[in-house]
This record gives structure tokens, sequence and C-alpha cells, in this order.
């Protein structure tokens, strides 16, 4: 195979991005059959350009980072096995009797659909959350947060809603997140991210749950940094070299 031009290189990249959101540095060389240094001279320049973003071990389209978020209903559909892997998983860490806080997202909706044995204090400020949660209502002490209606998370945030859940302790916080990049929590909107961090900053014992297509993925606000979380639960098959860098920061449970 005879290996591409600078130009066509670049053509290929932005195409490739086109259709996939996150694209490796190894797989872009494969492809090109060039270095990975030359690819990741590529993806600076392109970067520079605006045509890409880089993140670590790779590349990410600017679409994906600027695109419109998907409502919980559209959430609800995809990825859906690898979400439920990890809410079984995170579901197991909670004990009986304890205060725990569940934040959106449709992988906690999951979460706690796997709690139905168990009695506790429960608080959301998400309204799918508290509809998953009520099923079960017998064995939970559930309390919604009021607030301002997000619709596209189903969350309620704002003022109301954080003077209420500063006024609680936790002892366990299990929160999503739309990516993670570097040691930096990302969300698609800065105030849900601040209702997160009220909450985070309460717990006795921080979690973020989130499959495996959340890693090196960026969003537009950071709103916690992933080394103050006690652990990251995700899937059993992600890429070795994400659990390797992810890992510097964070105890990973993907087993």
């Amino acid at each position: 195979m005879v290996a591409m031009l600078k130009q066509e290189r670049f053509s290929k990249i932005v195409n490739i991005l086109s259709t996939e959101e996150i694209v490796q540095v190894s797989d872009l060389a494969n492809m090109m059959n060039v270095s990975e240094m030359t690819i990741r001279r590529d993806l600076r320049e392109l970067d520079r350009r605006g045509k890409v973003l880089r993140v670590h071990g790779g590349a990410q389209s600017v679409s994906s980072s600027l695109i419109i978020e998907k409502n919980f209903n559209e959430k609800r559909e995809i990825h859906v096995p690898e979400k439920k892997e990890v809410a079984k998983k995170a579901a197991k860490l909670i004990k009986d009797g304890e205060t725990v806080y569940v934040g959106p997202g449709t992988t906690l909706e999951f979460m706690v659909a796997e709690l139905k044995q168990k009695k506790l204090r429960l608080v959301t400020n998400s309204i799918p959350v508290f509809e998953a949660a009520r099923q079960n209502a017998n064995n939970y002490d559930l309390i919604l947060i009021g607030g301002s209606y997000r619709r596209t998370s189903g969350a309620c945030i704002g003022a109301l809603a954080n003077h209420d859940l500063k006024s609680m302790g936790y002892d366990r916080a299990f929160v999503g997140v739309n990516g993670i990049i570097d040691d930096a929590l990302m969300t698609a909107n800065m105030e849900e991210g601040l209702t997160q961090k009220i909450v985070l900053d309460r717990a006795v014992h921080k979690y973020v749950v989130c499959d495996k297509f959340k890693l090196n993925k960026n969003d537009f606000y950071n709103f916690y940094k992933l080394s103050d979380i006690d652990r990251l639960i995700t899937n059993h098959d992600v890429a070795k070299k994400l659990v390797d860098y992810y890992g510097q920061f964070i105890e990973i449970d993907n087993s």
C-alpha cells in the first residue's frame, strides 16, 4: 500500500470523522500506511485549522463536540447493553440504610431499576430517575428535588434545586457525564453541571457511572475533576490504553 500524500490524509481524516465521532492515532496510521508521528502532526495541523478536535490518543469531530444534545428519550435507546452492564455494577455498591444521590442520565435510570431489594433514602433531581425509582418506592424514602425543569435531560436545576441539595449530606453520589477528557468531567449544560458539583462536594463516596463511549469525549462544560472522584465505573471491554491513561487520575472499575 502506497502512503497517502498530506492533503489526501487531511481529507481522509475529516471524512472519517464525519461518520465516527472519535478515531485513534494508531488506527489512522494503519489506514494510511504512515507513522503515528506523522498522524499526530496531521492532527495538530487540522486542529489548528479548526477541522478536528484533538483528544488523548486521537481526534474527535468538531461537529460531535458542538452537536445539539440528544434528549433523554433518544439517549435511552443508545448503547443499551453497555449502559445496563455498568448500571448493574454500580447498584451493587449501595448498602441498605444509606442516603444516596442519583443524578440525571439514562445509565442511572437503569441503575435504579437494579435496586429493587434495597431499603434506602434516595435523592434525585431527575424526573426520569424518579419515575424509575417510584415503582419500588415501598423500599425507598424517595426524595425528588424541584427546580427549573430542563427538558433535554429531564433534570431539575437552578437556584431552588441547588439550595435544597446543599442542605443534605450523602453517603454516596452517582453521576453521569456527557464525556471525560483528561482530568475533566464534561456535560452539555453549565447549570446542570453546577448542580452535580454541589452534590459531589457533599458526598462521602463519589462515583462516575458511564459507558466506554464517554471516555476520551469532550463536551461544553467541565463541572468536576475526575481525580476528585473515588471510582469510575465503566465497561469490561474498554480499551487497555484508555484504562492505563485514565487510571492515573482515578480507580477504574471495569471488571
